[in-house]
């Protein structure tokens, strides 16, 4: 295989141009390279059964499938550690960081999203050779008693698989307590996401459906006074995972 090389692959800009500084890329100093990451969300389900996964009793503030989160920081299933904020004002864009062997092949990628919200981020973690795909959520908690109870609103953002973000929608009645999202479908995001669920604790779980296949998707409601949420959506075909963010309009 070779020695391991981490770095710095790809930035997106999901603005016209990229500006400021933010984000982090951990304890990686090597120089960036241009490799995208190849799309492994193709409805395969090598490598990727085992048992289906369980809605959350409560609406947890941060959630992995895979690996460590805790507050900005997201630790890799491989050990590898990144700073998903740093300080400063950060543009709106997806950062890629990955681990390559001396041949240049990518084994696996972190991405997370977004510079421009202010209390969320999100993302993703895919090991190439072995089709394996988790993704993460964090953020600065609505407390419960702030979350609103009356009235209903739609909140606009992304939805991330590997580096690959869609335009996603929720929309939301407080006074029912509940949520439907939608991550959009699109030739490199794949598959659409479809939720449903019940506002719980400061935050929200329930069902979700993508390509025929049927997952459970948890969240929170992030900032002061419920200015934005995040989550992520699960499938038993882990390629079909997808993490979120948006803000209410």
């Amino acid at each position: 295989m070779g020695i391991y090389k981490p770095g710095l692959l790809l930035t997106v800009c999901i603005l016209t141009a990229c500006g400021g500084g933010g984000g982090g890329g951990g304890s990686d100093s090597s120089p960036p390279t241009t490799t995208t990451p190849v799309q492994t969300d193709n409805g395969s389900t090598d490598g990727n059964s085992g048992t289906a996964p369980q809605t959350p009793s409560e609406a947890p503030v941060s959630l992995t499938t895979g690996g460590v989160i805790s507050g900005y920081t997201y630790t890799t299933p491989q050990g590898r550690e990144y700073t998903l904020r740093g300080n400063g004002i950060s543009a709106g864009y997806v950062q890629t960081w990955g681990l390559q062997n001396t041949s240049g092949t990518l084994i696996s990628a972190t991405s997370w999203c977004c510079g421009r919200m202010s209390y969320t981020t999100f993302g993703t973690w895919t090991n190439f050779e072995t089709g394996q795909h988790d993704v993460f959520y964090t953020g600065d908690a609505t407390l419960a008693a702030n979350v609103p109870t009356q009235g209903t609103a739609t909140y606009v953002g992304n939805g991330l698989r590997e580096d690959k973000r869609s335009d996603a929608t929720f929309n939301i009645d407080f006074a029912a307590k509940t949520i439907n999202g939608n991550i959009a479908a699109s030739d490199t995001f794949g598959t659409e996401v479809a939720m449903q669920g019940t506002i719980v604790n400061g935050g929200f779980t329930g069902s979700a459906q993508s390509g025929g296949q049927s997952g459970t998707f948890a969240g929170h409601f992030n900032g002061p006074a419920a200015e934005e949420l995040g989550g992520l959506a699960q499938f038993t075909d882990s390629s079909k995972n997808a993490s979120f963010g948006a803000t209410r309009q």
